[in-house]
């Protein structure tokens, strides 16, 4: 199976990475394929692997524009964002709703007290307007974004009322507290909707910086 993926995915993977500029090359490069035998999505993630583990992706059958949901782990190890790498694998055959899947993300804290967590979508890519692809809206716009999902719970980031993101380039879960989520704790972040609408022809790969939100002082 691995093999089969490494045949399929190597070439456009080093395109992905060396050829869009998109983010450094990671120190220890993991990745992660975004299919099961539900839903393949022709997305795949980069990442450093000290910093990212557990990545499991669990598809939605059918051909709804949720595609399924990413189960990630990172690892918080100082004021350092974790940078993970959205890759498409080949161009889009036709122009479509895209990426769309939900995100929940593990996190152990191994740095400090912290309040929250943010995220921004780096995205290289030619952003699309509505005159060229039927998808692009004020609700959904031609570059990496993120949503509000059903699912969302702010987890460890107690009194976080949603992501602060919807259809923006960036969402941050920030405690009404200083400070809420302890050096040494685990907690889950779940119901991040991230986004890319897909052109016919393009590549359209981003990534997503996570960086923590440290414990304000009183």
């Amino acid at each position: 199976m691995f093999t089969h993926w490494l045949k399929i995915y190597s070439v456009p993977l080093a395109i992905g990475i060396a050829g869009a500029g998109l983010y450094a090359g990671p120190a220890s490069a993991g990745t992660c394929v975004l299919a099961d035998g539900n839903r393949d999505t022709g997305w795949l993630l980069t990442f450093d692997d000290a910093q990212v583990s557990n990545c499991v992706f669990t598809g939605n059958a059918g051909i709804g524009r949720n595609k399924g949901t990413l189960d990630l782990t990172l690892n918080i190890a100082n004021a350092k964002p974790i940078d993970i790498g959205f890759v498409q694998a080949v161009a889009a055959a036709e122009d479509s709703f895209g990426l769309r899947i939900t995100w929940n993300l593990s996190l152990n804290n191994n740095y400090q007290l912290l309040r929250g967590i943010r995220g921004r979508a780096f995205d290289n890519t030619e952003k699309l307007d509505d005159d060229e692809n039927e998808f692009v809206e004020n609700a959904h716009p031609g570059f990496a974004h993120f949503h509000n999902d059903g699912t969302f719970n702010p987890g460890p980031f107690v009194g976080a009322e949603d992501c602060d993101c919807e259809s923006d380039r960036d969402f941050k879960i920030k405690a009404e507290d200083a400070g809420t989520f302890p050096l040494g704790a685990a907690g889950t972040v779940t119901g991040i909707g991230v986004h890319q609408i897909e052109e016919q022809g393009r590549v359209r790969s981003f990534s997503v910086s996570v960086e923590p939100l440290e414990a304000e002082l009183r």
